[in-house]
């Protein structure tokens, strides 16, 4: 099937037409306070699991004891499991 030249044109402008009015939506000034409020809580979000992580670090360090059992318990786990998948 042949295209028309008017067919050519116009798939190619309306990409670059919905590109110019998305970030002419996104200029506007209620948009952009609304992407800085969602920015601003991500990184919050993110210092929290970034500190989250460290204190759990911190803690298994200093009950390694706690960490042996917890350890031994998913490793007997993992054994139990692979025992009931095998067939008989």
């Amino acid at each position: 099937m042949e295209r028309t030249r008017s067919h050519q044109v116009i798939k190619r402008v309306i990409p670059l037409l919905a590109i110019w009015a998305v970030s002419r939506v996104l200029e506007t000034p209620n948009v952009r306070g609304a992407l800085q409020e969602v920015d601003s809580r991500a990184y919050i979000q993110k210092r929290r699991v970034m500190r989250s992580v460290k204190r759990a670090g911190r803690n298994a360090a200093s009950n390694p004891a706690w960490l042996a059992a917890g350890a031994a318990a998913i490793a007997v786990g993992i054994g139990i499991i692979a025992k009931a998948t095998r067939g008989r």
